[in-house]
């Protein structure tokens, strides 16, 4: 866990894009979330400034659901419109 992630944030998985650039870590994070059944929760780790703008943005043409922010560290719920009904907490 780091040091200044909020210490309430419940999470599967983590994701650090490090000092890229968001475009670059869109791509990356897109290869690594592929496989993880909607309902997932993650970290994402983004260094770029401009990340609190790319981050929401992202989230809003994948339908992921943004959670929560604290740059440079984003909670993502993973496509929570696929989750079946009565499932939710499952994870």
């Amino acid at each position: 866990m780091r040091a200044n992630m909020p210490q309430h944030w419940v999470f599967d998985d983590e994701f650090d894009g490090g000092e890229e650039t968001c475009g670059r870590v869109i791509i990356n994070l897109h290869t690594y979330v592929r496989e993880m059944p909607p309902g997932t929760h993650i970290v994402l780790i983004s260094e770029d400034p401009a990340a609190p703008v790319e981050f929401p943005a992202w989230c809003r043409m994948t339908r992921n659901a943004l959670l929560d922010m604290a740059h440079p560290y984003y909670l993502v719920e993973l496509k929570p419109h696929l989750v079946p009904e009565g499932s939710l907490g499952d994870n």
